[in-house]
This record gives structure tokens, sequence and C-alpha cells, in this order.
């Protein structure tokens, strides 16, 4: 009897075959890829195939993100020490999978890389364009002159009408809908400011950009929302300097730079912060479900750990240790307390803790322990050649032959690295 087969087709997730599969990323200049993945494979395997393609020389600051199905749709991280598929099929409300800048840094100078910066740049004008960041009407005219420059050069009398510009979108809804003479007004002052630019390279213009992002409101910051134990509405911000907290009903905002906390605690919907200073009472929160209290937390543990990379001037890492996972157990009775120097389970009632956030995980090796590992390691004896030997051997006499030993200084630095890694590691959490 004749039958037919019926697949669904789509273009975020396409089934190649029983192991592997197509999915579909969407990369901030708006275009797509579409990388084949295994079943198995984890979500670095993914975020290393789509920047090597792209060309990313800091891969360290990007992500993949994708829309929860929980609660209200938001975007959550991708786990990329967990298989990607298994995440998606329990966490996401579809499989499509977005690139995006993960961890903004605090100064411009540390994105050395031509391309990571180009697709920073379009990160951070996408948050300035969907309101993510806040600027005035002034700001927002500078901005758009630089992206003009940016995007296009050298200003052109004959290209750049202000007809073709019209078509760009260069300022956010809220400025142009705030400002009284509307976009018309906003794009003649940012033009006039795009005619200043002339020389100005493209890549110099997308620095400026970055450079002027960098100071405004909400800049880096994830916002979540939750309820303090007075029942009162508060947003927390996570971002690389600290963690904001935002009371909307009273106009009033707190932040806690990473230094001014000792630990940030999670069990079960709750969510605490305790600070360093003396009698300052632990700041609590409570979330409607359990997995976003732990994501919170988890947030915080990344950000921190990318923070303290730069404060103490290290090369930058990926670090991930499954922050973002897609636990089973969110709603248990217990979890495991997370410390600097070992992991223990303490008392009977648990939490889930991150003690002593104001000290780097990372010593910082000086030249002077460099010169003590190089001390260390064994004298490297290569192996000479025939007649050399037969010479060392018959020529002494009768005498033991001497070893033959290479100067100290000549022992490669990939051995030093070993060992500075092996003293780093011993640290880490």
């Amino acid at each position: 009897m004749p039958f037919k087969f019926h697949l669904k087709k789509s273009r975020q997730y396409n089934v190649v075959s029983k192991n592997q599969y197509v999915i579909c990323i969407e990369l901030l200049d708006t275009t797509s890829i579409e990388c084949t993945l295994s079943i198995d494979s984890l979500g670095q395997e993914c975020l290393d195939n789509v920047t090597q393609r792209l060309g990313l020389g800091q891969p360290e600051f990007f992500g993949l993100r994708y829309i929860s199905r929980h609660d209200s749709p938001s975007p959550r991280w991708v786990d990329m020490d967990k298989p990607l598929k298994k995440q998606l099929e329990k966490e996401a409300k579809n499989f499509s999978l977005y690139l995006r800048v993960m961890y903004y840094v605090t100064d411009v100078q540390l994105i050395q890389d031509e391309m990571t910066r180009y697709h920073y740049y379009l990160q951070l004008k996408s948050d300035i364009l969907e309101g993510r960041i806040q600027c005035n009407s002034r700001q927002a005219t500078l901005l758009a002159s630089y992206s003009m420059q940016a995007e296009f050069g050298n200003y052109d009398a004959e290209r750049h009408t202000m007809e073709c510009l019209q078509q760009c979108t260069l300022f956010p809804k809220d400025v142009i809908q705030a400002d009284p003479g509307g976009q018309d007004s906003l794009l003649h002052t940012a033009v006039c400011q795009y005619k200043n630019l002339m020389g100005v390279t493209q890549a110099a213009a997308e620095e400026l950009y970055i450079s002027i992002v960098m100071q405004l409101e909400g800049y880096g910051n994830e916002t979540f929302s939750t309820k303090d134990n007075g029942n009162n509405e508060v947003i927390l911000g996570i971002s690389i300097n600290g963690i904001m907290i935002v009371y909307p009903n009273t106009q009033t905002t707190q932040f806690y730079r990473w230094k001014d906390i000792s630990n940030v605690i999670n069990h079960k919907k709750t969510f605490r912060i305790e600070c360093q200073a003396e009698g300052e009472e632990p700041k609590q929160f409570i979330f409607t479900e359990s997995r976003n209290a732990k994501y919170v937390w988890r947030l915080c543990i990344a950000q921190h750990t990318f923070y303290m990379q730069h404060q103490e001037s290290r090369p930058i890492e990926r670090s991930t240790n499954g922050y973002f996972d897609s636990d089973t157990n969110d709603s248990g009775d217990h979890a495991v307390s997370v410390n600097l120097d070992n992991r223990n389970t303490e008392g009977h009632t648990r939490w889930t803790s991150y003690n002593d956030l104001s000290t780097s995980p990372y010593p910082v090796v000086s030249s002077t322990d460099i010169n003590n590992l190089r001390a260390l390691l064994p004298s490297y004896r290569p192996a000479p050649d025939y007649e050399t030997a037969v010479q060392m051997k018959y020529n002494n006499g009768g005498n033991p032959p001497q070893p033959y030993y290479a100067n100290q200084s000549t022992i490669v630095g990939a051995d030093i690295s070993c060992l500075l890694g092996n003293v780093v590691n011993r640290s880490r959490y």
C-alpha cells in the first residue's frame, strides 16, 4: 500500500540524519548562517563554528541566545558546556539562535581585533536603536554621525542626500517622539556633524561610537524583574561592573560593585546579595520561578569571572562553567555551595552561594615567579648525532662520557606556560 512521508521544513532547524541537524544563527548584521551539528554537539562547538567563519579574533566576548518558552518570552544565554539540541528542546520557544555580545567591556582598547570591533559596534548600535541603552537627542545625533561615518565613509553630497539617509534607521523611536522637530530635525543635525568627520577612518568612527555608548545608562546591563521582601517591584541589572537595583515605584537606584559584594546566594526562588560593609543588611529578592533565580545567580558568577580576568590584566578566556544550564532540579530543596578554594556541602538547609566575590580567583604571576618556575624546570638533554656519540665514547680514555646539556635559557616558553597553567588552575573554582 503506498504511503508518504510528511516532513516539516524549517529554516531554523532541519534534520539531516538521525545523528545530525542544521540550525540557523542570526548574526548582528541581520544576516544568517547555518551550522551542521550532531545531536551531542555542545553549545561551544556551535559558537566556535560561527566565530571562526566570521573571523572574530576575540570570540570570548560573544555568546548565543535563544528565546525562552517559560513565563513571558525572554532571551537566555546558551550553556556552552551542554548539548545544544537538548537545551533548545527543553527551554527554547523555537529553534532560532542569535549571535550577540555577552560580555561588555569598560575600555574600548580591550577590543583589539578589527572584525570583533565591527560586530561589537553593531551590537551597541542595536542596543541604542532598540532602547536597551538610553540616550538623549544630542547624544543620538552624535552617535548617528559616527554611525554614518563608520558605515558610509566620508560624506559625499551626491550619494548621501537627505532622501537617501531618511531610509536608514539612525535614531531610537523614543528620541524621535521626544524631539519637537522629529526625525527631520535630528537627521539635519546629524548630517552637519557627519560632514565635519571628513578624514576620520571608518575604524576610528566605530571606536568613537563605542566610547560614547560606554558612558550611557544601561550599557552592558541585563535586567530582570523581581520583588523584594516587602513585595515591592524591583529591577535587577547585572553587568560587568556589578549589580544595579532599581525601585520603579520610588525611582531610587542602588549600585553594588563586585568589590562591594562578598557573596551572592541562590535558594529555590530566592536570590540574595551579601555586602562587604559591616552592618549592612543583605539584599534579598524573590522570583516567580526558581529557574529565574538560578539563572540570575549564574549570570552574576559569569560576569564577575569576566570582570576579575580584566581586573588582573590577564588574557581573556572563555569561562562558562555550566552557569546557564537547564537543570531539571531547579525546584530542589538544596543545592551545593561553591567556594573558591574547594567545593563542599554546608549545613542541613543548604544554599547555592558564591563566596568571597571581593578577591580574585586568578593570582598575578610576576617576572620573579616566572624566573623561579624556570629554575624548577629539568635540564634538557638533546640526543647527539651518531659521530658525536662515537667520539664521546672512544676519545675520553675510557672515562665515562660527559653528558651534553643545553643551556637552561634555551628551554622554550611553552614549558613555562605549562607550569604557570598548573599554578593558576589550582586556584580556579
